[in-house]
């Protein structure tokens, strides 16, 4: 056997050894960047394929569902079409969409609350004068609808809800009818939404009050003024703030509470957004009612509140008080 082929190779010392390393661009780009190019690739191929699957239907045909369709489909086409007249008002405002949409809204079954409720809404969206009858009618006709038995209801096929949430739609359906009429403003409109400030139910009646001060009718005044006592607060301050809309003072003391950002942070069920817009509110109505007592305080809102609209609001009633 030869010995020369038994011994080991020699290898280098220790020390001479060096480890190659990738550089750091490249391992990025490994880990990190190329499996982001394959989520890219996937996710336009997706979007592309989507886009071309896409259901691009017109108000008509969503119009159409809505008075045509199955339970369900008719709804859910009342829904995208709400969605499709927020964004886009003046793409669908012509008299004969309108008069067909009135129609829909007039001619749905008792049992289409949810569809009545998104029609509510569009028509608010779209403002015409020519609603408001129909509307006022539609809040008699959800107040009604209350106190039938849905418990023996069979009229539902697919879609079949529970008593208690064909309660929540019925409210749900007044709250937006009632926000539409606020929002096309006409003072038709005035005597139902005073009827719905009575209103056994808290949420339909706080929208009520609203409305009122918004309709800026002085019929209101009266109506409004016991609201000042109710037994929750947010319907309490919403009475105060439609009567200084209205020009009247009876509830000023208590909307000077809401100048008072301590008293606002500790009201419950409050998000921020609300809390600033309660604030706002409270500054432009004091303002316009040029209530001396709140000078100071809105001057302090202009300079410490922590929101910025707050400041705003406060910056500019103090700027128009004198005029």
């Amino acid at each position: 056997m030869d010995e020369s082929n038994t011994h080991p190779a020699s290898l280098p010392p220790d020390e001479e050894l060096v480890e190659v390393k990738k550089p750091a661009s490249l391992l990025i780009a490994q880990f990190f960047l190329f499996p982001l190019i394959i989520i890219g690739i996937c996710v336009g191929i997706f979007l592309f394929f989507g886009y071309l699957t896409y259901d691009q239907r017109t108000p008509t045909e969503y119009l159409s569902d809505i008075r045509l369709g199955a339970d369900t489909q008719r709804w859910q086409a009342a829904w995208e079409l709400s969605n499709l007249v927020t964004s886009n008002p003046k793409k669908v405002k012509t008299p004969e969409f309108i008069e067909n949409l009135i129609a829909a809204y007039k001619d749905s079954p008792d049992e289409d609350i949810r569809v009545r409720s998104y029609l509510a809404r569009i028509l608010g969206e779209l403002k015409d004068p020519l609603a408001v009858p129909v509307l006022l009618a539609g809040l008699e006709r959800e107040e009604n609808l209350k106190a039938k038995d849905w418990s023996k209801s069979g009229t539902f096929s697919i879609w079949r809800p529970t008593v208690s949430e064909i309660a929540n739609d019925l409210v749900q359906s007044q709250m937006n009818t009632l926000i539409a009429l606020g929002s096309i403003g006409d003072n038709a409109a005035v005597p139902g939404v005073l009827e719905q400030v009575k209103n056994r139910d808290s949420y339909v009646r706080n929208i009520a009050v609203y409305v009122s001060g918004v309709l800026g009718d002085q019929r209101a005044v009266e109506v409004v003024r016991p609201l000042l006592n109710d037994s929750r607060e947010d319907i309490r301050l919403n009475a105060a703030l439609a009567l200084a809309q209205l020009g009247d003072s009876e509830g000023a003391e208590l909307l000077m509470k809401v100048l008072d950002r301590a008293y606002v942070d500790s009201l419950p069920d409050f998000i921020p957004d609300q809390r600033t817009a309660l604030m706002v509110n409270a500054v432009k109505t004091l303002a316009k009612l040029k209530y001396e007592t709140a000078f100071e305080k809105i001057r302090v809102l202009s300079e410490n509140d922590p929101a910025p609209a707050v400041r705003s609001a406060a910056l500019e009633a103090l700027n128009n008080w004198s005029r």
